[in-house]
């Protein structure tokens, strides 16, 4: 408690809420009592025909949602504060949930119901988890790790509970559930901080091929997930009722460790909930072979890990609408689209799988690929050091004719020849820089890419992201931007003290 109080006071302040944690945690506690116990779908005669048809038609619901809010839709980042879009959200949502129990693929009238409700649950549950994530972002990553975290833990409790209890009282939590979140996010989303601006000129092609890369690691990441999920409960093996608690059980894990990284290790709580998100998929991914005829345990390992990687990658788009000032919402959307759109493809594999036949050596094959994948998604595409240059602001937008590797200054105000007081001096002095990072400290406000620090100083760019991470923790800010910040205040002050 006391690493709690003294992480909160001097990384969080008094921005710590609540009242965020527990309606993160209803949106989220609908999810998994909605796509990951069999509760709602037990009066079906084909319960996890209908849990799992209904996933894949809300998944394909939220991509197509997401990717409309995030591209085509006008003023996405008002989203948490438009009651109206809320409230509609919410109500659709809800219907969705009333329709579930009634759903049956073995009728007619009951596959016209399951489509229609999933339908109605992913577009609904999609615009309600992009307003929840957007109204994290004006608190900045750190806390949101933490407070997004802890939601999910609360959520993953609660959902033990509920799939304990009778039915007919799970169900109707299930159904009330996306009134209380959107009644929460309501509330909330008129006290939400205000967007960041939108820069004057797009990004870069350097900044979009960045994002991409990490983008299109995502969409591996999430066919992993739903390949394994759709192959391990559904497709393959004969799956016992008790499946989706080892699934709850083994995600409130993963989200504990989460938020232990936030508390003990918040300046680099994204960096390491990444690798260990990664470490459990892979984990998962490589004890499938030995599972036998129940995958129950592997699958649910990667389902922790699916879902510490879920939260890092909204803690990265968080830092990428911070540091590059764009639309947080369109971000987000984006990220979400990938992640969402490659569970519905490995989804779709899995379905599709013949499994007429299917040997451990054939699972084992399969094991190897998505390893494979895993660790090409690891090394090459959503890499930590991308992580690095996302979160920190690396790329700044070019000036018109210039050479690639120059960059335009990002605040005019810092000039050597136009300003007698120096504040990197004071910067350096105040937060006991090294001085390799006093080297470093005057690029970065440039605007420098990494790569031109590197030329500069003749360091390699591990190096560079080290040095520019360690001021960043030194000085207590999150992004390029907030430094510039501390600098104009640091200037202000030296004169007015003159």
């Amino acid at each position: 408690m006391e690493q709690l109080r003294s992480t909160r006071g001097s990384s969080w302040g008094k921005d710590l809420s609540l009242k965020r944690v527990i309606g993160f945690s209803f949106d989220r506690l609908w999810m998994l009592m909605a796509f990951y116990s069999i509760v709602p779908y037990l009066y079906s005669s084909d319960v996890r025909g209908s849990l799992y048809t209904t996933l894949f038609i809300s998944l394909c619901a939220m991509v197509v949602t997401l990717l409309f809010v995030s591209v085509i839709m006008r003023g996405q980042d008002s989203i948490a504060g438009n009651r109206t879009i809320v409230a509609v959200a919410a109500a659709v949502t809800c219907v969705g949930s009333l329709l579930t129990p009634f759903s049956d693929l073995n009728t007619t009238y009951g596959m016209l119901i399951l489509g229609i409700g999933s339908i109605m649950t992913g577009t609904g549950s999609a615009v309600l988890f992009l307003g929840w994530i957007g109204l994290f972002s004006g608190v900045g990553g750190r806390l949101s790790l933490f407070e997004l975290s802890a939601g999910m833990c609360v959520a993953f409790v609660v959902s033990l509970v509920l799939v304990a209890v009778p039915p007919l009282l799970a169900n109707i939590a299930v159904i009330c559930l996306p009134l209380a979140s959107g009644f929460m996010l309501g509330r909330l989303g008129g006290a939400k901080a205000p967007a960041l601006p939108l820069p004057e000129q797009p990004p870069s092609g350097r900044t979009v091929g960045l994002f991409a890369k990490a983008l299109a690691g995502a969409v591996l990441v999430g066919m992993l997930e739903g390949f394994f999920d759709v192959l391990s409960g559904y497709r393959t093996f004969e799956v016992q009722d008790v499946y989706g608690m080892y699934l709850l059980a083994a995600g409130f894990f993963a989200m504990l460790a989460v938020v232990l990284i936030a508390v003990f290790l918040s300046r680099d709580g994204v960096f390491f909930a990444y690798r260990f998100a990664m470490l459990l998929l892979c984990l998962g991914c490589l004890l499938t072979p030995f599972m036998g005829d129940n995958n129950t345990y592997s699958s649910a390992i990667i389902f922790g890990g699916y879902n510490c990687f879920t939260i890092t990658l909204c803690v990265v788009c968080i830092d990428v609408a911070r540091s590059f000032r764009i639309g947080a919402v369109r971000t987000i959307g984006l990220g979400l689209v990938a992640l969402c759109g490659g569970e519905v493809i490995g989804s779709a594999m899995a379905h599709g799988l013949h499994i007429a036949g299917f040997t451990s050596f054939d699972l084992a094959g399969v094991t190897l690929v998505a390893v494979s994948a895993l660790f090409v998604a690891h090394l090459f595409l959503f890499t930590e050091t991308d992580l690095i240059k996302l979160g920190i602001g690396e790329v700044s937008r070019v000036l018109p004719g210039a050479d690639e590797g120059v960059v335009a200054e990002v605040d005019e105000s810092v000039g050597e020849d136009e300003d007698p007081v120096d504040p990197c001096d004071a910067i350096v002095e105040k937060f006991s820089l090294s001085p390799r990072e006093s080297d470093v400290l005057p690029l970065l406000l440039q605007g420098r890419t990494i790569s031109r620090i590197q030329e500069t100083l003749f360091i390699s760019a591990g190096t560079v992201s080290t040095h520019i991470r360690h001021i960043y923790q030194k000085t207590g800010v999150d992004n390029r931007q907030e430094l510039i910040d501390l600098v104009e205040r640091t200037r202000e002050h030296a004169e007015e003290v003159e």
